[in-house]
């Protein structure tokens, strides 16, 4: 899934203020204007460190987080619950969703705590490229994650980064709290 900068944009005034995104995209290049996929990761790293200074590192998580809430399509969510609904108990659900390659395909659990893994960065604006980005911009992931566990189980969870493919690591990887 590519960047969605309208998406950005709407969450970044409802999180900082119409001001802040003013002040953030003065004198920055129109995202619409990028023509290649390295200079589309330039443009969102410098925009992930620029907002982390601006609004600072937690503000500029819930900015990201809320895009990824955003990002996951109520397909997947239907589904997702459809496989709750189905499974005898909590690995049974892990063993489905990861067959459905619902979260990547690689769920494990310890305790009350699911591990999350991909092997590739599925983000279409900076997956081709090896360039180092924050790992504030993974936080989209993250609400993903939370988005669609919120909805298996119908309760509040927390989402952790662990690595990120576009921090260095060889793999993505989240904890989610439930």
């Amino acid at each position: 899934m590519p960047f969605r900068i309208h998406r950005f944009l709407d969450n970044l005034t409802n999180q900082a203020g119409s001001s802040m995104r003013e002040q953030l995209f003065l004198n920055r290049e129109p995202f619409e204007s990028l023509t290649t996929s390295t200079q589309t990761a330039k443009w969102i790293k410098r925009l992930m460190d620029d907002l982390s200074k601006e609004i600072g590192v937690e503000n500029a998580k819930a900015v990201m987080e809320v895009c990824g809430q955003q990002c996951i399509g109520t397909s997947v969510t239907e589904k997702a619950r459809m496989i709750r609904e189905s499974s005898n108990d909590f690995d049974d659900l892990l063993d489905k969703l990861n067959q459905a390659h619902i979260g990547g395909g690689k769920l494990r659990r310890v305790g009350d705590v699911i591990y999350a893994s991909y092997e590739r960065c599925y983000c279409g604006s900076v997956s081709k490229t090896r360039l180092p980005i924050s790992p504030i911009y993974c936080q989209c992931s993250c609400g993903w994650y939370k988005k669609l566990f919120e909805t298996v189980f119908k309760k509040p969870v927390r989402v952790e980064l662990i690595d990120s493919i576009i921090h260095g690591a060889d793999t993505c990887q989240f904890r989610i709290y439930i």
